[in-house]
């Protein structure tokens, strides 16, 4: 165990603000103090399923944002998004939708943009991990103390606070290359500055971080060099007011900014001439990613407990760009795609639309034209080759009230939530110059509410408002019967409203869709969550526990072009968790063993599905999913300076029954039939099929070594790994592997078209360190063998949207891939300054 005193200051500060004091710090890991129950326990004392990593372990292996975190816990698994952010996931819970796993910036909970998918769990933020007091990530579900949206648990990030009575600084520089940058440099810097404007009452703390990446895929057919060569750049301000020694107030400012492309390349390629990282695209496909976020935090000890008030404010824009040339060109009779795609042969009234397109023109909306066949055939062959442009803005306001008191027996929190979030999505279609691939934006929108043919190329213009607000009252207590036995109970009311306000400006006839005023749909939604728990301490090293909670994340409303209106609505899911662990220290603390055992029973699943196998749209489960499994995290201090670190879990993760599309919606052919429209694609699952994206192991370690070598100087030594099992990307794997037994261009078909394989990544660093880190140099090496780590594949032959690529005579679908970065080697210095 930490030392009391150790412990107690630890927790004064993070519990109930009180005087800044120097505390000591953790001997390891296993000596952290976390606040994810909402007040200061160590982590070994803490009855759930918790990993915690200090700065200090951050810093050795080299993890410099959140999306790194899955070195460092068991069962999460964190997936970059081809058009930006990330996915979560935590013991398999994987399913497009509202997050399943809350990410907190302090106290702060962060989310997604919601886009034409509703899909904000896939574009979770990430965050720049500098600065950092310690990481957070309760696996299970945390739906008591943290609401909607933590099903299958959280990550903190908890950021180091002002020091009301010293002054100090620290900057950390890298200089990287990676193995596919042709040499080029990337070069990173983070700052530090600590200044106490007020002698114990107030100080500032400000940092800054500025990166550059070398960036590594290409992309052929444009003759460009490192696409995804990234430029970030931030900050935070953070303050600490201390007026009397019973409040505390913190107040912080953060911005992000990302500037890169898309991450998506051509997989196939790879496997048919060794190639890496080739995106072989027609348009090129920048992004950005841009927050801004305030809030400030109140801690007032009112003498018989706690009062915390916290609000916040966020503003965040995502804004990417793709290719959906393919969906359209079938029906050009003019060729828009450098030679690859067949020119249509046949009449312009077949085109899907067309009762719609002549509807439009005979009223007077679409004008130079005629209003034929002919004169449709016109208006799609000036498409030309079409990107999609979709800005999306999230901005979210929370206030959260809670009082607690956890000095007696009788430990309690009660709370109120409350928050507000507008999601904001315009998508538009607009040509691309063929030479350069930059999109043509904006070409022209309708004048006098008409649309002219060959003078506005816009290929659709519309709008998604869609606004959730979410209030809940929740409480918790946990009695402590005697020295040993403790019980725990809590529950939570909520309820949601959710509004979805879509237009359409400009229409995209073949997809299905026409001009649309702004018409409102929605619900809401409310219920309860609760939680049971024990634990008993059979020595102040050894506690086992239980628990017995639920979790939930909101429902919401589909804006899929042309899809049925009775399709457009679904409801919340749910899961039921049952968990037993157990948490021990052996041998004066040289050896931790936590071990735990789970089983989620998860309801009306939020699922994905196509529409015209093009467009994506989100529906209720008829079959439950059971998820359990087993998770081990271990830490061994054998001898002075030597760490050692390994942890992994084992999860199977399968539906219960078989899955359908809702009443009334038809199953688009299996192999798709390019021009079918009306039918909607879903995997259809079958009972005992495994959850998508569900890996049943994985696997990290670690190992750390100093020697002193004098002067206040040591050598440092560092090594990780990192391994996940393989997981398919579909439901009912038998179905897709004989419809498509040949991959395209003779590369592996069948089973490995939706096969995840397995992939370990290894990392090393090694450096000097003097006066325990006071200045520090070190090389590192990430992704060490250069492992191609598949974390997303996407069937060219099943897709109407993938993109023709040409190979050796042959037009084929390619398969396109996000994947593990190369191997990126670097030299960093480090200095810190009292």
């Amino acid at each position: 165990m930490a030392t009391s005193t150790a412990l107690n200051a630890q927790a004064a500060e993070q519990q109930s603000a009180a005087p800044e004091q120097q505390t000591a710090t953790p001997a390891n890991d296993s000596d952290i103090v976390v606040t994810a129950l909402r007040r200061a326990t160590s982590i070994q004392q803490t009855p759930l399923a918790i990993s915690a990593v200090s700065a200090d372990t951050l810093a050795k292996q080299n993890i410099t944002d959140s999306q790194a975190l899955g070195r460092v816990s068991p069962s999460l698994v964190i997936n970059e998004s081809a058009n930006g952010g990330s996915r979560v996931i935590i013991r398999n819970l994987y399913a497009t939708g509202e997050p399943l796993v809350g990410i907190y910036y302090d106290d702060v909970p962060l989310s997604g943009t919601g886009g034409v998918s509703n899909d904000a769990g896939g574009t979770q933020p990430s965050i720049r991990l500098f600065d950092v007091e310690r990481a957070e990530v309760l696996r299970g579900p945390q739906g008591t103390l943290y609401g909607a949206s933590s099903m299958g648990g959280n990550i903190r990030i908890i950021f180091a606070k002002p020091k009301l009575d010293s002054y100090e600084g620290a900057i950390d520089s890298q200089i990287t290359t990676a193995s596919e940058s042709s040499g080029a440099i990337g070069r990173q810097v983070n700052g530090m500055v600590n200044i106490p404007v007020i002698d114990g009452a107030m100080a500032i703390r400000a940092v800054g971080y500025y990166d550059r990446s070398a960036g590594y895929i290409d992309n052929s057919i444009l003759n460009l060099s490192r696409v995804n060569s990234n430029k970030s750049y931030g900050g935070r301000l953070t303050a600490r007011i201390k007026p009397i020694d019973t409040v505390t107030i913190d107040l912080m400012g953060v911005y992000q900014d990302r500037k890169g492309a898309g991450t998506s390349w051509n997989y196939t390629e790879y496997q048919l001439t060794g190639k890496k990282f080739d995106q072989s695209l027609y348009i090129q496909q920048p992004q950005e990613d841009r927050m801004k976020l305030f809030s400030g935090t109140l801690n007032w000890d009112v003498g018989f407990a706690t009062l915390t008030a916290a609000g916040s404010y966020s503003d965040r824009l995502l804004q990417y760009r793709f290719d959906y040339t393919p969906y359209f060109a079938r029906y050009q009779t003019t060729n828009n795609t450098g030679g690859v795609v067949t020119p249509y042969a046949g009449a312009g009234t077949a085109i899907p639309g067309y009762n719609a397109f002549l509807s439009d023109c005979n009223t007077g909306y679409v004008r130079g034209t005629t209003c034929n066949g002919a004169g449709y055939q016109q208006l799609v062959n000036g498409y030309g080759n079409l990107s999609t442009y979709q800005p999306q803005s999230n901005k979210t306001s929370t206030e959260e009230v809670r009082l607690a008191d956890d000095r007696h027996a009788f430990k309690w929190t009660v709370g109120f939530y409350h928050s507000f979030r507008k999601n904001f999505t315009e998508s538009i279609l607009n040509p691309t110059d063929p030479v350069t691939g930059l999109q043509a934006y904006p070409i022209g929108f309708p004048t006098g509410n008409t649309y002219t043919v060959g003078v506005n190329n816009t290929g659709l213009d519309r709008t998604i408002d869609d606004k959730l607000e979410q209030s809940a009252g929740f409480a918790e207590v946990t009695w402590d019967l005697n020295s040993k036995l403790s019980a725990t109970a809590g529950g939570r009311y909520f309820k949601y409203k959710k509004d979805t306000t879509s237009a359409t400006i400009i229409p995209s006839y073949i997809a299905g869709n026409t001009r649309q005023a702004p018409l409102t749909t929605g619900g809401d939604e409310n219920g309860t969550l609760l939680k049971f728990g024990a634990n008993y301490k059979f020595t102040r090293d050894v506690m086992l526990y239980g628990t017995a909670a639920q979790g939930y994340r909101p429902g919401g409303v589909n804006q899929t072009l042309g899809l049925p209106s009775y399709a457009a609505i679904y409801g919340s899911d749910s899961v039921w968790s049952y968990e037993a662990g157990v948490k021990t220290a052996w041998f004066d603390r040289k050896v931790v063993v936590n071990l735990d055992a789970f089983r989620m029973d998860w309801k009306n699943m939020q699922i994905s599905a196509s529409f015209n196998n093009a467009f994506g749209f989100i529906t209720n489960s008829s079959s439950a999913a059971r998820i359990q499994g087993i998770e081990l995290d271990t830490s061994f201090y054998p001898i002075e300076r030597l760490v050692l670190h390994a942890s992994g879990s084992y999860i199977d993760a399968k539906l219960q029954g078989d899955q359908s599309l809702p009443d009334g919606i038809t199953q688009c052919p299996i192999p798709f039939v390019a021009g079918t429209t009306g039918c909607a694609t879903i995997s259809a699952g079958k009972k005992g099929d495994p959850i998508p994206y569900s890996p049943k192991w994985t696997l990290q370690g670690s190992a750390d070594y100093s020697t002193p070598i004098g002067g206040d100087l040591q050598i440092i030594y560092h090594a990780d790994v990192s391994y996940r099992g393989k997981s398919l990307t579909t439901y009912n794997l038998p179905l897709y592997a004989a419809a498509y037994p040949n991959g395209p261009g003779g590369t592996a078909g069948g089973a490995a078209l939706y096969t995840l394989p397995g992939f370990a990544t290894v990392g090393l660093r090694f450096g000097i360190e003097k006066d325990g880190g006071r200045w520090a140099l070190h090389v590192f090496a990430n992704n060490l063998f250069n492992t191609v780590g598949l974390t997303s594949l996407t069937n060219g032959q099943a897709s109407a949207t993938s993109l023709a690529w040409r190979y050796n005579g042959s037009v084929i679908r390619a398969n396109y891939a996000v994947t593990t970065a190369p191997r990126i080697v670097g030299i960093q210095g480090t200095a810190k300054f009292r």
